[in-house]
């Protein structure tokens, strides 16, 4: 096999390979739907590829058209997978308009005014500006994972090349009565080159997002409270701990909390109802958080909170406030339960202070609530109590 051979089948080639693979990914990830776009997105442009790089079927006009159809939408959804990857999507009749426009205008410099090099610049730029708009929607923010940020560079590349390709290696009107001239031309040679560099560009960055969103989903599953969608045990010393070694969140605050006569609630009502208080509880604890608070379930009925940024009597107020809310929750959501309370021990970090240690003061605190009456805040060896007892 020639290397022109070579060339010719490699992008095809890729394009089948990476769109296998993608497909077996979805069969073990089915709620990943974006990888069915994606996938779809990879099958478009590689037939694409193929009909018109083997001129399948051989009517010129059919396999114009077809060839820039399949390019137009394979591109289409190609960004939609990766927007829906995101929770977005393209704005439809801003792509519907980009998609229709070209088509019109290619279909005519074939029908009508019989033009290659005008069809060569009309399908470059509507595919370049799809990408150019798919980089714009997917530019990363500074706290981007490094896999968005390599796909937004791809995206935003390839509408670069394919937008100036057409100008830099060919002339309008100079291939339109000679096809040897056109099959000889830089812009042939840079096209099937920037096929397969396109290919294997864009299949290892989707496949590799694909693999990122797994891995990730498979570390939350381990880090994640089943129940009530918080940090586990596990999670939350693993976040605490690295927010605390950070120094970069001072004051600190941590806050446990427990639920009281939880056993109770689980007796008279069924450990339906229990689930049902503990979820109260979480929703409010996560309600009333900023962003880089710290929620985790550390125990049956107890929950950690680490308050970032904010003194004891931040922490005070926060737990006063979750206090009060949750007593009076079983008035809506809860009814039926007669009463539901929970107690609150704060205690600030010192420095150079553990993790463990912070909890360990914490804790003290919380069993002088518990132990004082319940349904009450209690801040290191002070006990400032900011509730009325049960």
């Amino acid at each position: 096999m020639s290397g022109n051979q070579l060339m010719t089948i490699a992008s095809p080639v890729i394009g089948t390979i990476f769109t296998i693979l993608l497909l077996a990914l979805w069969r073990y990830q089915r709620t990943y739907t974006y990888i069915l776009y994606l996938a779809g997105g990879l099958t478009l442009n590689t037939l694409a590829t193929g009909l018109q790089l083997f001129f399948i079927p051989g009517e010129p006009g059919s396999n114009t058209t077809t060839t820039a159809v399949f390019y137009l939408f394979g591109i289409a959804l190609l960004i939609e997978g990766c927007l829906k990857r995101q929770n977005r999507s393209l704005n439809f009749s801003q792509t519907a308009i980009i998609l229709t426009a070209t088509l019109v205008a290619f279909c005519y410099y074939f029908y009508v005014d019989r033009s290659l090099s005008a069809r060569i610049y009309i399908l470059s730029f509507g595919c370049g500006a799809l990408l150019a708009i798919g980089a714009y929607r997917l530019r990363p923010s500074r706290d981007s994972r490094l896999i968005d940020k390599i796909i937004f560079w791809i995206f935003l590349l390839l509408s670069i090349q394919l937008i100036l390709r057409p100008p830099l290696t060919i002339r309008l009107g100079e291939v339109d009565a000679n096809l040897k001239a056109f099959g000889d031309s830089l812009f042939w040679l840079a096209f099937r080159f920037s096929l397969i560099v396109g290919a294997v560009l864009i299949g290892l960055a989707l496949l590799s997002a694909v693999v990122v969103d797994i891995t990730s989903d498979l570390k939350r599953q381990t880090t994640t409270d089943a129940l009530t969608g918080v940090y586990n045990r596990r999670g939350f010393d693993e976040k605490a701990s690295a927010i605390i070694a950070s120094g970069r969140f001072d004051p600190i605050c941590l806050v446990i909390c427990d639920i009281d006569h939880f056993k109770r609630i689980n007796d008279d009502h069924g450990h339906p109802a229990g689930d049902l208080v503990i979820g109260k509880l979480s929703a409010l604890l996560t309600a009333h958080v900023r962003q880089n608070d710290i929620v985790g379930r550390i125990g049956g009925e107890e929950f950690a909170v680490l308050l970032t940024e904010r003194g004891p009597s931040d922490a005070m107020q926060f737990s006063e406030r979750v206090r009060a809310l949750f007593e009076a929750s079983n008035a809506d959501s809860l009814r039926g339960i007669s009463r539901t309370t929970a107690s609150f021990g704060i205690a600030d970090h010192r420095p150079g202070e553990t993790l463990q240690q912070l909890l360990s003061r914490a804790d003290r605190q919380l069993y002088a609530a518990k132990k004082s009456g319940r349904n009450r805040v209690c801040f290191e060896d002070d006990k400032i109590d900011l509730a009325s007892s049960a």
